[in-house]
């Protein structure tokens, strides 16, 4: 876990620079962002809350901005065995996808605030998955608990979409990933983020 805040911390600092300062000029403007919302991946994950930030660079005079995403996704309850699985006494998962991104402005409502963007991107997910499972028999019978400790990652695409309305946004965004594979001994596991996120934001 502390490795994971380091790296949250260090591409944090990348991305976002100065935080007491927005920079401005008559072509470029720099933001960060914080957001939060409902994610739905694919059926061996579950349901759950997501978390991102961004850092922001617009182009005012071409209509686009881009941007460097970091997200994150926890959740203890999931099933990503194939059968025969386990007997699962605790499990929990992170995934932590980091990508950048291009998006276009379609239009603007000046009177109302309200900018409407849509893009895509790509990068590459990082997972950490630690389980504690059940086992029976060996050279003198009985039960006991085993436990493992699971890392890797793989690329990944998305397509968003951007309605900002003053300094707060709603964004859908799809994730497309290849999936990850592995075994915790003779138990096979398949880790996959593709799905759909919706979230609410507040740029600045």
């Amino acid at each position: 876990m502390l490795k994971i805040l380091v790296l949250f911390i260090l591409f944090t600092q990348l991305v976002l620079g100065d935080n007491n300062s927005e920079k401005t000029d008559d072509k470029i403007n720099q933001y960060y962002s914080g957001k939060f919302g409902f994610y739905s991946p694919s059926k061996e994950l579950n349901n759950g809350l997501i978390y991102g930030i961004d850092g922001i660079t617009e182009f005012k005079k071409l209509n686009f901005f881009l941007s460097g995403s970091i997200d994150l996704y926890t959740k203890k309850t999931f099933d990503i065995f194939s059968e025969p699985k386990p007997k699962i006494m605790d499990q929990a998962i992170l995934v932590l996808p980091i990508h950048a991104n291009i998006a276009y402005k379609l239009f603007e409502i000046p009177d109302a605030v309200t900018k409407f963007y849509v893009g895509m991107g790509g990068g590459y997910y990082f997972h950490f998955y630690a389980v504690q499972y059940r086992e029976s028999g060996g050279i003198f019978g009985g039960v006991f608990d085993k436990t493992s400790n699971q890392n890797g990652g793989n690329i990944f695409f998305t397509v968003a979409g951007r309605v900002l309305i003053g300094k707060i946004f709603i964004e859908p965004r799809f994730y497309f990933a290849k999936a990850t594979n592995g075994k915790v001994d003779d138990y096979s596991y398949k880790i996959d983020p593709s799905g759909f996120a919706i979230t609410l934001g507040f740029q600045y």
